[in-house]
């Protein structure tokens, strides 16, 4: 025989109900069957609201017919009258009385139970199955102690062996679950899960062949769906990875439930009712071997801190906490402590905190007052985060996800058996560890949630390439970069489950203010884990907050060169904070937009090479400039206009002409070799003539065109015929002297003979002597710098 058990979700008016019918014919087809039922839909919580109603002395019929009403179905002939007005006298009487108890909440609730179970056998008789309406108090028989439900396995086995073997070939019995009857024959409650406690228990009575536990989800997870989207169904479980689960907080199972099955060796399948067809976990005594199984977790958990020197070398003191802890009914989840004794934490339900301090405040009232106790803290703002399986490196692998996150570790428990491991941490922080701890240990798709500033050319390029690409990255890397946000210097949009690629429709209708700092809140609040920002904007207001970036526990991706070539203070201040939070922050667009310069840099310093200098052609809008300009016939103004048509220049491409942005990049490079070099330590030769750095804007600018053509035709007129203009970084390192300028090189040097908009670079070290290392390729244009940002956000996502 089978026994089948159905969720109150799974008997639901409807289509569930229906479902359900259909799965018990199935069943019965292939053979003997029992069926254990839970209150159908809401039933329950209208039942405690109707209870809560009337020991208040308030008026409940409304509810009451509400609640007659949902358990109603048109065409079904059942006698149900009895129960109904049973009921209602029931809560009368409590009206008058307006006395709350345990007993009376019991008989209450117990209603749900019975009048399912007559609508389900009722069902089944309309479709020709000889259903019979089953009260589990007739077999399951206990008591109540320490406000818990104890059956009486001896009694309950006798009565529903007797009650079996009475029963007719073909008949099925539709059973109440989650109540019994104490032994004067009054409604007791079997607490949560009660009713897969019935189904379990009455298997293990007549030695079923297995139980199936029908319920609203696929089966059991490796975590919780609601918390973890990646999340799997696990095939297969043993019963001790199942209890283990059940300790931990899996909703589906517990461990009241899983122990009469392991005890008899029955087997349990998880079915979702709503999907029949797939095919559920199996629970039994093998399971599927070694391995990490689930990610579990347990929310609103207290944990308590007792503390002292006096406790040093003092025997019996986890005794005396266990002892009093037990006086008031209080179970310990877990509990860690110095060999020295001086420091003992353990983890209690949030709702026995109170009676906990309480108990052990009376317990050590006179270490308390001698002070060899300093303290008893309990902070009641804790989840655990159980790891079950047997692991291999599962710890560490957790820990470091965790603290590359921020998530605080308070407590860590291994069990003896290596079956689990537990953490615990702040519970605000739970949906983010759980996601963290999850990848971690499974080795599941990671996830970079994104945050980008900046929406013009290189951001715009930059998401569009995420978007075009995130299959692949996800196909070849396990990677997925998930933009959850976008903000301009107007507006901010942001989504927790991401944006799409019509981002640009999503920012231009929003109404939400861009704002750093409430970004960045909403950002924490969110609970995501590994985020990103990646600043592709000129901001220095953004780079200013940085240091706020990185103290809230996300990594930085960035084109905009600010931070970097800001103060020394700042750019040393903001290194600091980096390391001090295990922080990343990628800027290899700071210079030479794609290529791999500062990565390259970082080596060689690394490695102790010792650089000696650095120079190049920074700029690949200039460098195209003046590569044109140096070969062709053409005004500057024209070349120029080209450039800034081309999109190379910024939209005032005296931005470009100042040499700042070129000795930014200067700067930039110095400090990454070890100098302590600031902005104003560099020469700068501004390609603006003098004559027109008065102009307000480029307009202005452009109205001196004849005068702006005429002083670069002189520079042009003094080359000589193999000589073409560079405009050049240079930087001597022993010397720390840093100059910016425009000059004459030979075409068939590495400098005179890029093209287009090329960048070049050439790194002197001590190991290479004159032969310098070259570093040359495309060095401008946004969708090359978007190239390099999305490099660094790979890069960044293979340390996750």
């Amino acid at each position: 025989m089978k026994v089948l058990k159905f969720g109150g979700k799974s008997l639901s008016n409807g289509a569930p109900i229906e479902s359900a019918v259909d799965i018990i014919k199935r069943e019965a087809q292939t053979g003997a069957i029992a069926v254990v039922v839970s209150a159908r839909g809401r039933s329950t919580d209208m039942l405690l609201d109707l209870y809560a109603k009337a020991v208040k002395g308030e008026d409940f019929e409304k509810e009451l017919q509400a609640f007659l009403e949902v358990q109603y179905l048109e065409g079904l002939q059942l006698e149900t009258e009895k129960y109904n007005r049973e009921l209602e006298e029931v809560l009368q009487a409590l009206r008058l009385i307006q006395v709350d108890s345990d007993r009376a909440r019991d008989r209450v609730l117990a209603y749900g139970e019975v009048l399912s179970a007559q609508t389900v056998a009722g069902l089944l008789r309309r479709e020709g199955l000889d259903a019979l309406f089953v009260d589990a108090r007739q077999l399951l028989r206990g008591s109540v102690c320490s406000h818990e439900a104890v059956v009486d396995l001896s009694r309950s086995e006798q009565n529903t062996k007797a009650f079996f073997q009475d029963l007719k070939a073909g008949q099925v019995p539709v059973i109440t679950g989650f109540i019994a009857a104490d032994p004067e024959g009054r409604t007791i409650t079997l607490g949560r899960n009660g009713s897969n406690y019935t189904a379990t228990l009455i298997a293990s009575f007549i030695k079923a062949a297995e139980v199936q536990n029908w319920t609203d989800v696929d089966g059991v997870y490796t975590a919780s769906p609601r918390y973890v989207k990646s999340a799997q169904r696990i095939p297969h479980l043993s019963y001790r990875e199942a209890n283990e689960l059940a300790n931990f907080g899996a909703k589906v199972l517990h461990s009241k439930t899983i122990r009469p099955l392991m005890e008899s060796g029955i087997p349990l399948r998880v079915f979702n009712s709503f999907h029949p067809e797939l095919e559920g976990t199996l629970i039994d005594e093998k399971g599927a071997g070694k391995g990490i199984k689930a990610v579990s977790t347990i929310e609103d958990v207290s944990l308590v801190s007792i503390e002292g020197r006096g406790l040093l070398g003092k025997v019996g003191i986890d005794a005396r906490i266990f002892s009093a802890l037990s006086s008031r009914s209080i179970s310990v989840r877990l509990i860690s402590q110095a060999s020295s004794e001086r420091g003992i934490g353990f983890v209690i339900n949030k709702e026995d905190a109170a009676a906990a301090k309480a108990a052990l405040a009376a317990e050590f009232r006179e270490e308390l007052a001698g002070g060899d106790i300093s303290s008893i803290q309990i902070d009641s703002d804790k989840a655990v985060i159980a790891i079950v399986g047997r692991h291999n490196y599962s710890l560490e692998k957790a820990i470091y996800g965790l603290r590359r996150n921020r998530i605080w570790m308070y407590l860590i428990s291994n069990s003896i058996n290596g079956e689990h491991i537990s953490l615990v941490i702040d519970n605000k922080a739970l949906k983010k560890a759980v996601n963290v701890v999850h990848n971690q240990v499974f080795g599941a798709i990671r996830t970079l949630h994104l945050f980008a500033f900046g929406k013009g050319n290189v951001g715009g390029k930059l998401l569009d390439q995420i978007f075009e690409t995130g299959d692949e990255v996800v196909k070849r890397r396990n990677l997925r970069i998930n933009v959850v946000g976008v903000a301009d210097t107007a507006k901010m949009v942001f989504h927790e489950e991401g944006l799409s690629s019509s981002w640009r429709q999503a920012l231009a209708e929003s109404r939400e203010e861009s704002n750093v700092k409430l970004i960045l809140e909403r950002l924490k609040e969110s609970g995501l884990e590994n985020i990103v920002i990646a600043d592709n904007t000129s901001s220095q207001e953004l780079t200013a907050q940085y240091p706020a970036i990185v103290s809230s526990g996300f990594d930085i991706v960035a084109s905009n060169k600010k931070a970097n070539s800001s103060s020394y203070e700042f750019y040393e201040s903001l290194r600091h904070g980096l390391k001090r939070r295990g922080k990343l922050f990628y800027y290899e667009t700071n210079v030479g937009a794609g290529l791999p310069l500062i990565d390259t840099l970082k080596h060689l310093h690394n490695s102790s090479d010792k650089i000696e200098r650095i120079r190049g052609v920074f700029s690949g809008s200039l460098s195209y400039i003046f590569n044109n300009y140096s070969l062709e016939d053409k005004p500057f103004s024209a070349v120029l206009a080209e450039a800034k048509a081309s999109g190379l220049t910024e939209p005032d491409p005296r931005e470009d002409l100042s040499g700042m942005d070129v000795a930014r990049k200067l700067i930039i490079l110095a400090r990454e070799v070890g100098l302590k070099s600031e902005l104003e330590d560099v020469e700068v030769e501004s390609l603006v003539p003098a004559f027109a750095s008065q102009a307000g804007d480029y307009a202005a600018f452009l109205d001196k065109r004849e005068e702006v053509d005429a002083y670069f035709e002189g520079i042009k007129r003094s080359l000589r015929e193999d000589e073409v203009l560079r405009y050049v970084g240079d930087l001597e390192v022993n010397s720390n002297r840093l100059k910016v300028s425009l000059v004459k090189v030979a075409r068939s040097s590495p400098l005179g003979s890029i093209r287009n908009a090329d960048s070049i670079f050439e790194i002197f070290t001590e190991s290479y002597g004159s032969q310098p290392i070259v570093i040359q390729g495309a060095g401008a244009g946004a969708e090359v710098t978007a190239r390099g940002v999305y490099s660094d956000l790979l890069r960044m996502g293979g340390q996750y």
